[in-house]
């Protein structure tokens, strides 16, 4: 009983130093937490070992040396990232619209980075969901050295940084946000190479993806610094409003506005930021008449919209897109469609509403963001793009097929194992619950289902799941979008499938998963992670970030010395393929894809 004197007060120490350690209050208490552990750590070995010194000894020092490092790595709490380099030295001055400008140089002094430039007002307060505001002009100088917060959504944790010490995750700095998030984040990023140029250059201006959840212009997979050292494009990343900061329909919302209509917020962040570029871009060396736009994931989803809207004319000129398209069907999300009807998303706003005791948009406006995200939670599926009737005034996929979508060069494409990330926390594999579900939900399709995706074990019903979310959400998009382009437009489309498995640590087993392609496109391989990349990954680096060059500078990827990659309205069957190989190829699974697009479902 004697042992309680030591224990009671150094387990309550312990939980409350725990407690505010996980909070990031500060990281003293990251220390008193250090003292407390090895405190009773020392008390244990002393009770247990009973006075044998060199164990006891050995015992706290070993102790003492991993919850140190553990905690000592887990701290600060997380920081705006820094651009440049390890010696970062000031670019030139540059005059914007709303006032100078100087950023930092990369380390070989090739590339001017200017990170966290502000596009919009911080949409806080009175300008929680409403359209961004222009910024109002300044005299003094805005130093562009480091990247802002970034849009609201979750952060690392003092867990999970101390995790990431002793545990490899993979793409850690993707998946796990390392940045502080804030409201104020409309920002956008400039790469630029510091060789002289005889003429404006265009411009690539790459929206990040993140399911319109998570992300932010500010992770290193997307740098354009790489790109910009050509001396061949200018390069910018941007930060968008999400979830339901981003997203959110509301009737009053909409009775407020000069255009009825609420939502999309997210998207009119990514228009503000065109507009600014387009207005200041010239300043940096770029052409304001040749931007291309490009995203992956909820960042092609955004670039199809953007292709989709009025509001973008006279913004884009050139369109790049990987493994995700507005394509989908329009109705609730409940109920498995991409985007909902304008009906359906005010009535998600009113059940926000109900979830904060029948708060009005005025009181959710003064609410903290802890209290919104909270109630947002059961709503998740909703905060996305909706068909407003001003934005968007029916389906995206019915304004291509009229051909009322900005009619520009279009590459787009997707990767072979899009759905293979569910095997981190794999799917339901009963056999009978399968085929049931399947029969519910295809109805008459059915058994043209179950044809193309069999489930008669467990094994077979995994690889189905994974391959019918592969044809049906991503492959199908981007063969649709590439053929409306091709059907109802003038401009060019080129259609690409990805299949090269990364040879990263803890990634094999995914294959080609969503997302694999960004790194090679974008020149950006080994920025999130320390793969052991063969020959055949840097060539296909360098072979597919000089096709999106191309494209940014021409509207078509080819060029002397690479394999001649043809139109979709050449050769419709076809696509380029991204492999071991990089050749012309078959599309993929014609016969699944061809179902899909006939398909009259519910489709995301």
């Amino acid at each position: 009983m004697r042992s309680l004197r030591y224990w009671v007060p150094l387990l309550a120490l312990t939980a409350i130093a725990f407690v505010l350690a996980w909070l990031n209050r500060s990281p003293w208490w990251g220390l008193v937490l250090l003292a407390a552990l090895l405190v009773v750590l020392g008390v244990t070995a002393r009770w247990w070992l009973r006075g044998r010194v060199l164990l006891q000894v050995g015992a706290w020092l070993l102790a003492g040396a991993v919850v140190c490092a553990t905690a000592v790595f887990a701290y600060p709490p997380p920081q705006n990232r820094i651009a440049g380099g390890a010696d970062p030295q000031p670019s030139a001055l540059v005059q914007t619209q709303e006032g100078p400008v100087r950023g930092v140089q990369n380390d070989d002094r090739t590339v001017e980075i200017f990170a966290g430039i502000p596009y919009a007002r911080p949409p806080v307060g009175e300008l929680r969901w409403r359209p961004p505001q222009p910024l109002e002009p300044r005299t003094e100088l805005f130093t562009a050295d480091r990247f802002s917060d970034v849009p609201i959504q979750g952060t690392s944790t003092f867990f999970t940084r101390a995790l990431s010490q002793v545990v490899d995750i993979p793409l850690e700095g993707t998946f796990l946000n390392p940045y502080p998030v804030s409201e104020d984040s409309l920002s956008l990023n400039i790469w630029r190479s510091t060789k002289p140029a005889s003429a404006e250059l265009p411009v690539l201006v790459y929206i990040p993806g993140g399911g319109f959840a998570t992300g932010s212009g500010a992770l290193p997979i997307y740098d354009g610094e790489a790109l910009a050292s050509s001396g061949e494009v200018v390069t910018v990343t941007l930060n968008y409003r999400l979830g339901v900061f981003g997203f959110l329909s509301h009737p009053e919302l909409a009775a407020e506005s000069k255009d009825d209509a609420s939502g999309n917020y997210g998207i009119l962040d990514q228009i503000a930021a065109l507009e600014w570029i387009r207005q200041n871009i010239a300043a940096f060396g770029g052409s304001p008449d040749r931007v291309t736009i490009a995203g992956e994931s909820a960042g092609g989803e955004s670039v199809c919209i953007l292709g989709a809207t009025p509001l973008a004319e006279g913004l884009v000129d050139g369109i790049i897109a990987g493994s995700g398209a507005c394509m989908g069907t329009t109705g609730n999300t409940d109920r498995g469609d991409q985007t909902d009807t304008r009906e359906a998303a005010e009535e998600t706003g009113r059940r926000l509403s109900e979830e904060l005791d029948g708060a009005t948009v005025a009181q959710m406006r003064a609410m903290p963001v802890e209290r919104i995200l909270d109630a947002a939670g059961s709503l998740d599926a909703h905060w996305r793009p909706s068909v407003d009737g001003h934005m968007l005034d029916r389906s995206p996929a019915q304004i291509y097929a009229s051909g009322d979508q900005l009619d520009v060069p279009t590459l787009v494409g997707s990767n072979g194992d899009e759905a293979s990330l569910a095997l981190a926390s794999p799917p339901d594999t009963d056999v009978h619950e399968y085929q049931a579900s399947a029969r519910e939900t295809y109805g008459e399709d059915a058994e043209g289902f179950l044809r193309l995706y069999p489930g008669q074990t467990r094994e077979q019903v995994l690889e189905s799941r994974l391959r019918a979310d592969t044809d049906k959400i991503m492959t199908r998009a981007m063969y649709r979008w590439a053929r409306l382009q091709t059907q109802t437009g003038e401009r060019s489309a080129y259609l690409y499938h990805f299949t090269r498995t990364p040879p990263e640590d803890g990634l094999e087993k995914f294959g080609a998963y969503h997302g694999a392609e960004v790194m090679y496109a974008y020149d950006n391989l080994g920025k999130d992670g320390d793969a052991e990349y063969e020959e055949v990954d840097y060539r296909l680096r360098d072979q597919m970030s000089t096709y999106w060059v191309n494209f940014v500078r021409t509207g078509d990827p080819n060029a002397p010395g690479l394999p001649v990659w043809p139109t979709v309205e050449q050769a419709p069957e076809y696509v380029m393929g991204f492999g071991d190989d990089t050749a012309v190829a078959p599309r993929p699974r014609p016969a699944a894809i061809d179902f899909w697009m006939d398909y009259g479902g519910p489709i995301p």
